[in-house]
């Protein structure tokens, strides 16, 4: 990556697409990790600070290793989509011993296709075959890369699909072709299957609403305490930066907290609008 302030060479160029649109910047990433299962407060146990072009994802197994060598390692992280791939869940689970909840990415092409979903195919691992919903299975898949990753390919007959009713449909195209559909691994293809089934349950969203803390921990982090400006120059030091803001924050919010019985010695700050509409919505 090339420089892009002579004034900290660490710094580095970065965009970011969200929900409130595209966000771009110059400069590091900072990711805190938080408790969410206690009584008390919850308070931020690990700050990693990398160079902003690193993708989320890629910073997971510092921080899982963060965690580990802390003595904090828990038994269930909850994060954003941007730490999530049937990969991450796989491997998160096989070298740490923690389960990876958050939301694993829909199809991209669904919206292309109203008909069957790649969910909706039999899979048999043994043969090495997929069977459509109208009973139609493929010639074996072939082993191929994509995304510099491993994943197999599957190709059904071209006549099969041309004379099945649901062929534009299924296979999203006029000009005949059988559909064609990519599988991962079989652990990471099980696991992409299991979560996109789960996520859309009122279950899986009820037990996924704990992380609306960690996104009120950035907020308050940001716009309390400034977060995003960084007024140290290199990695090192916007890593101590982020580490005092987050001591900061555990500073504050141990402060309102009072042993159970006791009354604090100064009243509680009111109930604001919007923790009242938060309360509306999981009540």
């Amino acid at each position: 990556m090339e420089i892009v302030t002579p004034h900290d060479p660490e710094a580095r160029y970065s965009q970011k697409v969200t929900a409130a649109g595209q966000r771009d910047w110059i400069g590091y990433r900072d990711h805190q990790s938080e408790t969410c299962d206690s009584p008390g407060p919850n308070v931020i146990v690990q700050v990693v600070t990398r160079p902003a072009p690193e993708q989320d994802i890629d910073a997971l197994d510092r921080i899982h290793q963060g965690l580990t060598t802390q003595g904090f390692q828990p038994t269930e992280h909850v994060v954003d989509g941007g730490y999530v791939t049937p990969d991450s869940i796989h491997r998160t689970e096989q070298q740490w011993g923690i389960r990876l909840l958050g939301p694993v990415r829909d199809d991209p092409r669904a919206s292309e296709r109203s008909g069957f979903a790649k969910e909706d195919f039999h899979i048999d691992w043994q043969a090495r075959t997929l069977t459509c919903p109208r009973g139609v299975t493929s010639p074996p898949w072939k082993p191929t890369l994509g995304d510099g990753h491993p994943r197999l390919s599957v190709l059904f007959p071209r006549k099969a699909c041309r004379n099945c009713d649901n062929r534009l449909q299924c296979t999203g195209n006029v000009d005949g072709k059988g559909r064609h559909i990519f599988l991962l691994p079989e652990p990471q293809q099980k696991i992409q299957t299991k979560v996109r089934k789960e996520q859309k349950t009122d279950q899986w969203r009820r037990r996924y609403a704990i992380r609306a803390g960690c996104e009120a921990t950035v907020s308050e982090t940001v716009h309390a305490h400034g977060l995003r400006h960084c007024r140290y120059r290199g990695l090192a030091k916007a890593h101590v930066q982020h580490v005092l803001t987050a001591a900061g924050a555990n500073i504050i919010r141990l402060s309102e907290c009072v042993p159970p019985g006791t009354a604090p010695s100064h009243p509680h700050r009111p109930t604001s609008h919007f923790q009242r509409i938060c309360q509306r919505l999981t009540n």
